[in-house]
C-alpha cells in the first residue's frame, strides 16, 4: 500500500470520529446481584435539574453501570465543575467505590453528602449497603428498616440481613452463660418478634435463674398457639413452685407425668410434693433440707417430719436429758431419736454433739438402726449389715465413699424408703 493511500484511510477514520456524537453512553445496563440495590443518585433528590444536566448525568450513569469507571468519573466531574451543589454526581462516585470495593472512601463521600441532606434516600441506601457489605449487618438492618416503604429488592435485602443478624445472635445465646443468653435471646426477638422457640427458650433460661415474673411474661405471647407443649407446661408449673403455688405445679406435673410417661417429671413431682410439705414445716427443717452435709440435729428434724413411725411414736420411755440442746433450734426433734433409742446421750459429759457431721457411713448405719427400733417387717432376724437390702432401701454407700457428706435431699430420699418400709 503506498504512502498516499495511508494517508487516505487515516483522513477517512478522522472525518469518521469526527461525525460520532460525542456524547453517546453505552448501551442501558441492568445491574447484577448485590449492585441492583445500588438506586439511581437521583432518587430522593427533589431539586430542580436542568435538562442538560439530567441530560449529562444520565449518560455518566450509565457509564458507571457498564463499568467504565474512568469515563463515568470524568463526566461526573465535568458536571461538578460546572455545579458543584448537585449532589447526585457526588453520591454516583460512591456508588462507583461500594461496586469496586472501595467501601471506606464510599462512607465518607455518603457521610459528606447525608451531612448536606439528611433525608436523601439514595444516599442512606447506600449508607445501608455499605454497612452490609462492611459486615455491619445490625447497622444495616437498622438502616434499612428506617427506610419503609423499600422497594422488593430492598426488602428481600432487609429480610436477609435480619436472618442472618437472628440467627447469629441465637447461636451465639445457646453457647452463653445464662446472663448473657437472656440478653442474646431478648436481642434477637427484637428482629423476630414472633419466633416461637427463642422465647420459649429465653423463658427456660429466666427460670433457670428464677426470674419467675419475667418469664411468666415472656411465656404469654406462647400460651396462645404451643400452652400444651411439654417445655412450657413445665415451665409454668416452676414458675407457680416459685410463686408459692405449689398445688398448681403438682396438678400440672402429674398431667406432664402421666402424658409423656416421663421419669423426670415424675421426680419433679415428688420433688414439688416434698417442698410443698416443707413450706409448712417449720424452718428448721427447711435449712436442713437444703443443708449440702447434715448435722445430727438435722438429720433428727428431717426424721421426725419425714418418717411417720417416729413423729407419732407412742409409749416412749423419758429420754435421758442432754445438755447441749437446751438452746437448739432442733431440741424437740433431737429428744424423739434419743427416745427412740437413734441417738446415745454420753453417760459422762451428758451430751449429744447436735452439730457433729453425718457423714455417708453412719447415716447408712443409722437408717438401718430407725428400721429396726421402730419395728419394720423387714428387718426382723436380719443381720445389721443387710437391713436396708431386705427393707429395699437404698444404701448411701453404693453411691458415695464412708466419710462423704450426706444433703438435706439425699437424706429424705432416704427417708422417705425407711417410711414407706415401716408402714
Amino acid at each position: 500500500m503506498t504512502k498516499t493511500k495511508i494517508l487516505l484511510l487515516i483522513a477517512a477514520s478522522v472525518l469518521a470520529a469526527s461525525c460520532t456524537p460525542a456524547d453517546v453512553p453505552p448501551p442501558a445496563v441492568t445491574p447484577q446481584g448485590e449492585d441492583r440495590l445500588l438506586v439511581n443518585p437521583l432518587e430522593g433528590w427533589d431539586a430542580a435539574v436542568a435538562p442538560d444536566t439530567a441530560t449529562r448525568f444520565d449518560a455518566a450513569w450509565r457509564w458507571a453501570l457498564g463499568g467504565n469507571e474512568t469515563e463515568a468519573r470524568r463526566r461526573l466531574g465535568e458536571i461538578l465543575a460546572k455545579d458543584p451543589q448537585f449532589l447526585p454526581a457526588t453520591l454516583a462516585g460512591a456508588a462507583i467505590d461500594i461496586r469496586a470495593g472501595n467501601l471506606d472512601e464510599a462512607a465518607r463521600t455518603v457521610a459528606a453528602v447525608l451531612e448536606r441532606k439528611s433525608d436523601y434516600r439514595a444516599a442512606l441506601i447506600y449508607e445501608a449497603e455499605i454497612a452490609a457489605r462492611s459486615g455491619q449487618v445490625r447497622r444495616a438492618v437498622e438502616l434499612y428498616r428506617a427506610l419503609a416503604p423499600a422497594t422488593a429488592e430492598h426488602q428481600d435485602r432487609l429480610e436477609a440481613l435480619t436472618t442472618a443478624v437472628f440467627n447469629e445472635l441465637i447461636a451465639s445465646a445457646q453457647t452463653s452463660t445464662n446472663e448473657e443468653a437472656v440478653r442474646l435471646f431478648r436481642e434477637a426477638l427484637t428482629f423476630r418478634p414472633d419466633a416461637l422457640e427463642p422465647r420459649i427458650q429465653l423463658a427456660q433460661r429466666l427460670v433457670a435463674a428464677k426470674q419467675f415474673d419475667e418469664a411468666r411474661r415472656e411465656l404469654d405471647p406462647v400460651l396462645n398457639t404451643a400452652a400444651d407443649r411439654s417445655e412450657v407446661q413445665e415451665m409454668l408449673a416452676e414458675i407457680d413452685v416459685g410463686r408459692g403455688r405449689y398445688q398448681e405445679a403438682i396438678v400440672r406435673y402429674d398431667r406432664l407425668a402421666k402424658r409423656t410417661k416421663d421419669s423426670r417429671f415424675e421426680r419433679r413431682l415428688e420433688e414439688i410434693k416434698q417442698e410443698w410439705s416443707a413450706a409448712n414445716m417449720p424452718s428448721h427443717f427447711r435449712s436442713a433440707l437444703d443443708s449440702t452435709a447434715i448435722t445430727r440435729a438435722q438429720l433428727a428434724t428431717l426424721l421426725y417430719w419425714t418418717v411417720p413411725s417416729v413423729r407419732f411414736a407412742q409409749n416412749l420411755s423419758s429420754p435421758p436429758i442432754a445438755l447441749d440442746i437446751e438452746n437448739v433450734e432442733e431440741r424437740e426433734e433431737i429428744i424423739r431419736a434419743i427416745a427412740i433409742g437413734l441417738f446415745d446421750v454420753d453417760g459422762v459429759t451428758r451430751r449429744v454433739s447436735p452439730f457433729r457431721a453425718v457423714p455417708a457411713s453412719r447415716f447408712s448405719a443409722h437408717l438401718g438402726r430407725v428400721l429396726t427400733l421402730r419395728g419394720a417387717p423387714c428387718a426382723k432376724g436380719v443381720h445389721a449389715d443387710r437391713v436396708l437390702a431386705a427393707c429395699g432401701v437404698t444404701d448411701p454407700l453404693a453411691t458415695l465413699p464412708p466419710d462423704s457428706p450426706v444433703t438435706g435431699r439425699e437424706a429424705v430420699r432416704a427417708l422417705q424408703q425407711v417410711a414407706k418400709a415401716l408402714q
